[in-house]
């Protein structure tokens, strides 16, 4: 019989030995939507023996042209993107072992899902999967790649605990949602996706190969419109000695060398709750900064039509009504799924 992976094997840094640490590896997906399901058919076909597809989402017409996993099919039968990601996936390499897992990623479960993995996959849509994600890989040890993108443009950056910067060097603290650019916003490129996908995938496989050149240190910015591709290094927020007997509180990264892991602990993020018999969900933030409606206003009025008053901001996006006050809580009217309202959230506030 055939070998499938002659041809990898037979680059040196993978060999036969390479191939078995693959087909032993252990893969969280955190996020199969437009990076996430690319990196996951990457891996797939690179022999990983083990995908978990984590998703709360379900597969619509406007993904296809950025998701290429997808098919009409799958958008017409309102197919979870976990669940129609392992079957294709199983008809490209019904020997790997492809777990989906139709829930949102949240400190509740976050633990039970991903702390068993080699390496994770960021495909996520807002910044506080992100944050969550970096503080668990600190906490159990396990290397992730991180990677967004909106219009042509997007980053890609590999954390290592105990080697690299994590991303909360990187990013002390989530921007101002209202300023936040989503696809929706910002559109995107399917072009543009398969190039960081790609980028994320060779990345893992790096990582999953126990080379040592994974995570440089270096953050990736691509602006593949114009053809440029950025390399800036990122240092680690580490304490700094001259000024060790300050206070040290305000001293290192908060994560990582303070360890002051927020997120994974439920002390900062977004929960929903069915308000009964209103046929709608409030998302509360708790730990944000107040949102400027203002600026958020001006945002929205390029996807339906807002009311603003100056206590909080009502935008109609049938068959949704999203309500956003100042402190960042909002009630969705239109569904009492409350994955459906944190996606609808997500969407076009942000998180």
């Amino acid at each position: 019989m055939e070998d499938r992976f002659r041809r990898q094997k037979a680059f040196v840094e993978v060999g036969e030995s390479g191939q078995k640490l693959l087909s032993e590896a252990r893969v969280a997906i955190c996020g199969v939507g437009a990076l996430g399901a690319m990196v996951a058919e990457r891996l797939c076909r690179t022999g990983v023996g083990f995908l978990r597809l984590i998703d709360r989402d379900w597969v619509e017409l406007d993904n296809l042209p950025r998701q290429a996993l997808f098919t009409t099919r799958d958008a017409l039968e309102v197919q979870p993107k976990s669940i129609a990601a392992r079957e294709h996936l199983l008809a490209i390499d019904p020997n790997i072992e492809v777990q989906p897992i139709v829930q949102d990623l949240t400190y509740v479960n976050a633990m039970q899902l991903i702390s068993d993995v080699d390496c994770i996959i960021d495909g996520t849509d807002n910044f506080e999967t992100r944050y969550l994600i970096n503080d668990l890989s600190i906490r159990c040890g396990i290397p992730w790649v991180h990677a967004g993108i909106v219009g042509a443009s997007g980053q890609s950056m590999t954390f290592v605990p105990g080697k690299t910067a994590c991303f909360r060097c990187l990013l002390p603290d989530p921007p101002p949602v209202e300023q936040m650019q989503t696809c929706d916003s910002a559109g995107g490129l399917g072009a543009a996706v398969g190039v960081i996908a790609s980028w994320q995938a060779m990345e893992a496989t790096k990582i999953l190969l126990k080379k040592e050149i994974a995570g440089d240190g270096f953050l990736r910015v691509f602006d593949l419109w114009a053809g440029d591709v950025r390399k800036i290094r990122v240092p680690r927020n580490a304490r700094n000695a001259r000024n060790a007997s300050s206070d040290p509180s305000v001293v290192g990264c908060k994560s990582c060398v303070r360890g002051e892991l927020d997120f994974l602990d439920g002390k900062i993020g977004t929960s929903a709750r069915v308000l009964c018999g209103r046929g709608a969900v409030q998302i509360q933030s708790s730990g944000r900064d107040p949102i400027d409606l203002a600026v958020l206003s001006t945002r929205l009025r390029l996807h339906g039509h807002v009311l603003e008053t100056p206590f909080l901001l009502r935008f109609t996006f049938p068959p949704y009504v999203v309500s956003v006050f100042k402190d960042g809580r909002a009630i969705v009217q239109g569904t009492e799924n409350p994955d459906e309202a944190r996606k609808i959230y997500a969407r076009f506030v942000g998180s």
